[in-house]
């Protein structure tokens, strides 16, 4: 399993496109963001720190369903996924071995990227930035354990990455219409993080099962 985590961790960081993701949406939010102050005035951002900081978490959550699309699609598609599963290694033990590998990255992305607002916006509440932090966590961990259950049936890496938007808009939406109420304190936040981690055990469950009986 070790040696699996460690041929994904050197294959992400030798492969340059996975970091696009990554980079420019947090580029982007923040020249538009600039660009909407500088027009409007700052009196446009009062009382919607929170609010965007939440959506930039959010935004940044799905950025790593491209790696977790390639776990089982990239190999399918580079018809390496055969030769994987001759190895002399449990097919569990592969499997933790990519699960592993790729899940953290979306996580501490949309972290460091609301703490790298947060330090610029030192005017949100404790409370609030970290309701915030937990909305992106449970976000980052429901939609990249789902790509990884859709990259086992998905032929191609695009295939899969595009199956997941299906899942991201209606975030989004949620997010629009309610972050009030999430942001008002931490009991929503925290139901949140455990009906995700819920959901996660169970795509889990379901993709190790998939992927032992294929």
């Amino acid at each position: 399993m070790f040696h699996i985590f460690k041929h994904e961790l050197c294959l992400i960081f030798r492969e340059p496109r996975f970091w696009i993701p990554f980079v420019i949406p947090p580029m982007i939010f923040a020249v538009s963001q600039m660009l909407a102050v500088s027009r409007y005035g700052g009196q446009v951002m009062a009382g919607m720190e929170g609010y965007m900081m939440l959506l930039l978490g959010c935004l940044m959550a799905p950025m790593g369903a491209p790696l977790a699309a390639d776990c089982f699609a990239g190999e399918r598609e580079r018809k390496s996924l055969e030769l994987l599963q001759l190895l002399p290694i449990k097919p569990s033990k592969l499997f933790w071995g990519k699960l592993l590998a790729v899940m953290p990255f979306p996580v501490v992305f949309a972290v460091v990227v609301q703490l790298a607002y947060w330090l610029g916006r030192p005017m949100i509440p404790k409370e609030t930035a970290l309701a915030a932090f937990i909305g992106a966590v449970s976000v980052a961990l429901v939609v990249n354990a789902f790509t990884l259950l859709v990259s086992l049936r998905a032929k191609t890496v695009r295939a899969a990455t595009q199956s997941v938007l299906f899942l991201v808009v209606p975030i989004l939406l949620l997010v629009q219409m309610n972050y009030e109420v999430f942001l008002a304190g931490l009991t929503i936040p925290l139901i949140t993080l455990a009906v995700s981690l819920l959901l996660v055990l169970i795509f889990v469950k379901i993709g190790l099962r998939r992927f032992v009986e294929m």
